[in-house]
């Protein structure tokens, strides 16, 4: 058995495994148009090889018949990063990359009919693959203001690779021009041998990789997300101020903990409909995410209750942020009905006897029942217990 069928052979047999699975993904790993997207990706490398068979045995030299070929062999790297720019949130491009492949066309042509160039004619398609791979896929998932999520710099390194494959054939190709060279030759079979099969694998693999954890992520996030405010939820509030605890004993840095009520938040419902009683906790929590940023540092932990946590400030400071906070929430309008809307609060700092998060809680809890015996509408510190820092 020759290397050229062997390894037309194994690229046959990985591209045709990498689309059955990803099918499978489309139906599996919840991105379905992009696991589709690649599916035919390497569907079309499928055809392109088997194609690239029929050119050989049947068609030899016959100038359309490699158009045709051509053309089938530049649209799989199109069909990824269409993908690609698609899982970032990145318009497809579609009309850019059809104008690129398009003048790759006219370029083989031209060194088909005007200016014959095997090697050059040849070079087009590995050159433009190169290319595509690397503004396409790459630019797709690592580009300014964006940070790299998981299971992205594999496909990253993976279309490096590829495109550095299909960039060092196109080379040796151009470099063929009309003669015969058995060393360029050698040196082709060579990148083919070494360099498709493997990047080709590691694309697929890769890529299945990154839907998983797309899927993980998503899958996590709606654990930790309360569905009706989008803030997140009393397992996630937990996990953060487990972590924070462990942040403050480790530097020695003060810890606060604050949990806001909703005045008469039964009385709204009852009064004004639960639509409007959902507004509020939307309401609120748009002002906790813009007061607290986006670190999770607070948390709607059941019913009218939200949990916020305060890294770094004592009882102290804690207190004048809530206020702040408090103040804030009195001059939110619910639509056009006649509320004043009011919040309690209850503020505790970490104290060398708490020993898991449920201890500052329960001193918090007690500060908000304060606040709510006193009147509402109003912050309440504990005391009662040393802080730790």
């Amino acid at each position: 058995m020759s290397v050229d069928f062997f390894i037309f052979a194994v690229l046959l047999l990985v591209n045709g495994l990498l689309a059955v699975a990803m099918l499978l993904a489309a139906r599996t790993l919840g991105q379905p148009k992009m696991a589709m997207l690649l599916a035919a990706a390497f569907g079309g490398n499928v055809l392109l090889y088997a194609s690239d068979a029929t050119y050989f045995f049947l068609f030899k030299g016959d100038i359309w018949v490699n158009l045709a070929v051509s053309a089938i062999a530049m649209t799989p790297p199109i069909l990824a990063a269409m993908a690609y720019r698609m899982r970032s949130g990145l318009p497809s491009r579609t009309l850019p990359l059809v104008a690129t492949h398009a003048a790759g066309l006219l370029l083989i042509l031209w060194y088909s009919i005007v200016d014959p160039d095997r090697g050059m004619r040849s070079a087009i398609v590995p050159l433009y693959a190169a290319a595509v791979l690397l503004f396409g896929v790459t630019t797709a998932l690592a580009h300014p203001g964006r940070k790299l999520r998981l299971g992205e710099r594999p496909i990253i390194f993976t279309c490096f690779g590829l495109a550095a494959v299909e960039l060092a054939g196109g080379i040796v190709l151009a470099a063929m021009g009309n003669g015969e060279s058995a060393a360029l030759d050698r040196a082709y079979t060579y990148i083919v041998f070494l360099g498709l099969p493997a990047m080709t694998v590691g694309a697929g693999i890769f890529s299945l990789y990154l839907m998983g954890g797309d899927l993980a992520e998503k899958l996590r996030l709606t654990a930790e997300t309360d569905s009706l405010t989008g803030a997140p939820n009393r397992r996630a509030v937990e996990a953060v101020g487990v972590r924070l605890m462990e942040e403050a004993r480790a530097t020695g840095r003060p810890l606060s903990i604050a949990i806001c009520d909703v005045d008469h938040f039964k009385e709204i419902n009852d009064l004004h409909g639960h639509g409007h009683g959902d507004e509020v906790l939307c309401r609120l929590t748009d002002l906790f995410r813009e007061q607290l940023g986006g670190a999770g540092h607070y948390g709607r932990f059941g019913g009218e209750e939200f949990v916020l946590l305060f890294p770094g400030s004592d009882a102290e400071t804690a207190r004048v942020l809530v206020e702040a906070l408090r103040t804030r929430i009195m001059a939110v309008q619910i639509g056009d009905l006649p509320l004043r809307l009011t919040a309690s609060f209850g503020v505790a700092a970490m104290s060398a006897d708490d020993h898991i998060l449920a201890d500052i809680l329960k001193r918090a809890d007690r500060a908000l029942y304060a606040s709510k015996e006193n009147g509402r509408n109003r912050t309440t510190v504990d005391r009662q217990a040393q802080p730790a820092f």
